[in-house]
């Protein structure tokens, strides 16, 4: 073999470990940034009863039903910026809203979360657009 084609083939083996280190540290970097009440509804969905949940994140701030007689329960964690952190804009607040449905038998079966930056405004009256609203 030519040490043309040995020098080609280290290359390659360099670059293909950059990326896949890459992609590792990019992967972790990003689960830095995931809520904690996200990661552990992941890990609840299918397994966790209401008094689990209730146990790791708090009374609800709204319970509902659905027709089918499914319990809801709708969290909301508000959040401020503070302006000398945030150098891309004006410092405001954010909400993160997380929607919890649990069958019969009182288990976590389905959640669903939104998030909203409310800007500069400090006082939003709602969570996020579109939010969740009780069947009337």
């Amino acid at each position: 073999m030519t040490a043309v084609r040995q020098a080609g083939r280290s290359s390659g083996f360099r670059v293909t470990r950059l990326v896949v280190l890459s992609l590792a540290l990019l992967g972790v970097g990003c689960s830095l940034f995931i809520p904690k009440e996200t990661l552990y509804l992941e890990s609840a969905k299918d397994r966790a009863t209401q008094e689990e949940v209730q146990q790791r994140l708090g009374k609800p701030m709204l319970v509902a039903s659905t027709k089918a007689g499914d319990r809801v329960w709708v969290y909301q964690v508000w959040f401020e910026e503070s302006g000398s952190q945030n150098k891309w804009g004006a410092p405001g607040t954010w909400c993160d809203e997380y929607v919890l449905t649990f069958d019969n038998q009182g288990v976590l079966r389905a959640w669903t979360h939104k998030s909203e930056g409310h800007g500069g405004e400090l006082m939003p009256k709602y969570c996020v657009t579109d939010g969740f609203k009780p069947a009337s």
